[in-house]
């Protein structure tokens, strides 16, 4: 995976774990309340962000 593209990758992952740090805390075991953060799951996003280069160059080695 080229370089700047993997970077792409990891500055994405720590947006996505920045904005569900900051979004807001709703009722109910730390869930998140009505915005940006609840509507699309922020830290699932940003794990999956942050595994693909990994998971891209384990693939590449592999086969």
């Amino acid at each position: 995976m080229d370089p700047k593209l993997e970077f792409l990758f990891y500055l994405l992952a720590v947006v996505c774990f920045g904005l569900a740090a900051f979004s807001p805390v709703g009722p109910g075991l730390g869930r998140t309340g009505p915005g940006f953060g609840a509507r699309i799951g922020l830290v699932p996003l940003g794990l999956g962000l942050w595994l693909f280069p990994t998971l891209w160059a384990t693939g590449t080695n592999a086969f």
